[in-house]
């Protein structure tokens, strides 16, 4: 599956959630692969050690002057962590970002044709981590995707601001181009009950959204991960033993308890259509036998 974490608005918690969340599943012995899409690189910064030879990023994934001359294979290492790996951004990304938006609406497929395929076969879960806008590089990383993940920061109000552009794009994509594309949840981070700005902003997320579109765990606003993200670190390296640690932990395992009942109510569909068409068919196949025995003559006591 691959999901892009989005939000409209910066500084939501989009990084720290994809790569602790990568971090602790791949704990739980997934393979899990991140995508750096924000030319600020933060992630990349994060998950890969700082010797890593890079000769291919994301910059020559989507290249238009390199014609296809590297595969997805090409620009992808692994990280700090066993079982996780790291599609790394740089900065002179941006400057593609005219040449693509030249090429609209063409170009919004870029990215699917270059890495799903890949993603798919090779990992558990990729995550996009998106930049905090609207533009093109996000309307890519959503028509490549399976489902989104929202994070939301419980402690600033500007950030409910961003709900209504993220949403509204998502429909447009699913409209335009991704009819599978798929809100998975909302995310509640940065939560400290002991104010009342959050306390004000979850009862507001609580009325916009039903149960089953928000996470059960949130993530506190805590100190360690704040060190975390000024180290450049995950929270499991910098403070494994700390509050935000165990709430990615607990995260990583409703994250997969999500899938797994999607996997069920899947197969329960497939299942109840294949009953009905079997259904159907025999419906079909007896009323054909009564025709054909009326036409035939066999059905009747007085022949001819």
């Amino acid at each position: 599956m691959i999901i892009s974490v989005i939000n409209n608005k910066g500084g939501v918690g989009k990084t720290t959630l994809s790569c602790n969340l990568a971090v602790a599943l791949s704990r739980l012995k997934k393979r899990i692969l991140v995508i750096d899409l924000d030319p600020q690189c933060n992630s990349t910064s994060i998950l890969l050690h700082k010797d890593t030879v890079v000769p291919n990023t994301l910059y020559e994934l989507l290249d238009a002057t390199e014609n296809g001359k590297f595969q997805a294979q090409d620009c992808i290492y692994l990280s700090k962590y066993k079982g996780l790996y790291c599609l790394p951004n740089t900065e002179e990304t941006s400057g593609l970002e005219m040449d693509i938006v030249s090429q609209y609406p063409g170009s919004l497929g870029l990215l699917r044709q270059r890495i799903r395929d890949y993603a798919k076969a090779e990992f558990d879960f990729t995550f996009i981590d998106n930049p905090p806008n609207m533009g093109i590089f996000v309307a890519n990383s959503l028509f490549a995707s399976d489902f989104i993940i929202v994070p939301n920061d419980a402690g600033s109000a500007y950030s409910l601001d961003g709900l209504r552009a993220t949403f509204d794009l998502i429909k447009s994509i699913q409209e335009s181009g991704n009819p599978d594309l798929r809100f998975l949840k909302l995310l509640m981070n940065r939560v400290d009950l002991r104010t009342a700005i959050s306390r004000i902003i979850i009862d507001d997320i609580k009325k916009r959204f039903s149960p089953q579109q928000i996470f059960k765990t949130v993530i506190p606003s805590n100190t360690a991960i704040q060190q975390a993200e000024y180290a450049k670190e995950t929270i499991f390296t910098l403070n494994p033993a700390s509050l935000a640690a165990k709430a990615y932990r607990n995260l990583a395992k409703e994250f997969l308890t999500v899938f797994k009942n999607l996997a069920k109510d899947e197969l329960s569909k497939s299942l109840s259509k294949d009953k009905v068409g079997k259904n159907n068919g025999t419906r079909f196949k007896k009323k054909s036998k009564r025709v054909i025995r009326k036409n035939s003559g066999l059905g009747s006591s007085h022949p001819g």
